[in-house]
């Protein structure tokens, strides 16, 4: 540049091109590094969202089989040499009794007869699904599984000082100089267990309605157990110290009239009961809902059972856990009678159900398999695509881990 003179247009143009060029690697490496920050975010929601979700399977399968009896708790049949049921399964969908594709389930040829620690459902649930992250079009896949974990509610506890638990007294015995309350009779202040199973009417004494710590309510399930065998019945309402079960559950439980697995069926044979107790459960149902919204699929957590009393006001509503979740599966390791190499492909270590003989009481641990994707496409790549992950792990379920080989009939039948 010559003295006194400003800028040339070759040399303008040549600045103005090296700050172009600087200004436009800037924004290219921002640009990147945005999509880096988006990716990295991705995939550790992806990561969030699994780990969420195998939190709450793990933490219900290490409880289930706690508090129940060993052979599970009987549900309404017919009774007789070929007993049927049509108990209803929650998980799937509304008003589908509990499937029996001989021989992969339990309790076939006539349906479920007892509901067991952990009901294995092996491709009952509802497709996996994706998305095309180029067409944006909605990929079906394989059916999931559904799986049904049964355990008793051993924290619930009365609003007395004494802090009585729902089953520590029972709620019908024969009246005798030990007793401290139930009399079984219908005088002022005791315990009155219907012989038809539509109601339970509690001894304050013995436990304060509606109790503490999740207190007894609508869409609960009470197991009753005595000497005879035991029962499950669905709460339809309370009223002060009275539990009532109508007809016209979401289960299928109550008033169904059948001959075996009620509480009417637990009387002696001359009527009357013995001794009996009553335990809140709690039926913990896993399944992927891919339905309500194809492009983000959830995993779903059910308590007992959903739409009741109306499908705007459940009582227990499904709760979403996880998103995005495209694949469900269940494996276990079985201490089965079958020979190996036979029945089971996999192994009985890597069963997808009990097969018979064997049955779910054989059932020790439980594989769990989580697929899942980010909620949106990596735009980091070339090409639009979702980022994906999966998580498995193995749970020891501890009340089945441990059974007495040597009980007695009484004993199979003790919570």
């Amino acid at each position: 540049m010559k003295p006194g003179k400003g800028f040339s247009l070759i040399e303008l143009m040549v600045s103005m091109a090296i700050l172009v060029t600087v200004v436009g690697v800037a924004i290219t490496a921002l640009v990147q590094a945005e999509h880096v920050t988006e990716s990295v975010a991705y995939e550790a929601n992806t990561q969030q969202s699994l780990r969420a979700g195998m939190r709450f399977i793990v933490q219900d399968l290490a409880q289930a089989g706690e508090g129940i009896p060993e052979g599970g708790i009987s549900v309404p049949n017919t009774g007789g040499a070929a007993p049927t049921s049509t108990i209803i399964r929650p998980g799937m969908a509304a008003g589908v009794p509990f499937p029996n594709p001989a021989p992969i389930l339990p309790n076939f040829p006539g349906g479920f007869l007892t509901l067991t620690a952990v009901v294995p459902g092996p491709g009952l649930g509802q497709p996996g699904k994706s998305v095309n992250a180029a067409t944006g079009l909605v990929l079906t896949g394989n059916n999931t599984d559904v799986v049904n974990i049964l355990y008793a509610d051993n924290i619930l506890v009365d609003s007395s000082a004494a802090q009585n638990h729902l089953y520590s007294y029972p709620v019908y015995q024969p009246t005798g100089p030990s007793q401290t309350c139930n009399a079984g009779a219908a005088a002022p202040g005791n315990s009155v267990l219907d012989p038809a199973g539509a109601f339970v009417k509690l001894d304050p004494a013995c436990f304060l309605m509606p109790g503490a710590t999740n207190p007894i309510s609508v869409g609960n399930l009470i197991m009753f157990h005595n000497q005879n065998g035991t029962a499950l019945e669905y709460v339809t309402s309370v009223a002060g110290s009275q539990i009532n079960f109508a007809a016209g559950d979401p289960a299928g439980l109550n008033a169904t009239g059948r001959a075996a697995g009620t509480v009417a069926s637990l009387q002696n044979p001359g009527g009357g009961f013995p001794p009996t107790t009553i335990t809140r459960v709690w039926l913990i149902s896993y399944y992927l809902d891919s339905t309500t919204d194809p492009r983000h699929p959830q995993l779903m957590r059910q308590v007992n059972y959903p739409n009741y009393p109306s499908a705007a006001a459940p009582a227990n509503p499904p709760q979403a856990i996880a998103d995005n979740i495209e694949a469900l599966s269940f494996s276990y390791d079985i201490t089965g009678s079958l020979a190996p190499g036979g029945t089971y492909p996999a192994g009985a270590g890597n069963a997808p159900a009990p097969v018979a003989p064997d049955g779910p009481n054989q059932i020790r641990a439980a594989n769990i398999f989580l697929a899942g994707r980010s909620e949106a496409f990596d735009q980091e790549s070339t090409s639009p695509q979702f980022l994906r992950n999966n998580l498995s792990t193995q749970v020891s379920i501890r009340s089945l881990a441990f059974l007495n080989t040597f009980g007695t009939a009484l004993s199979s039948t003790s919570p």
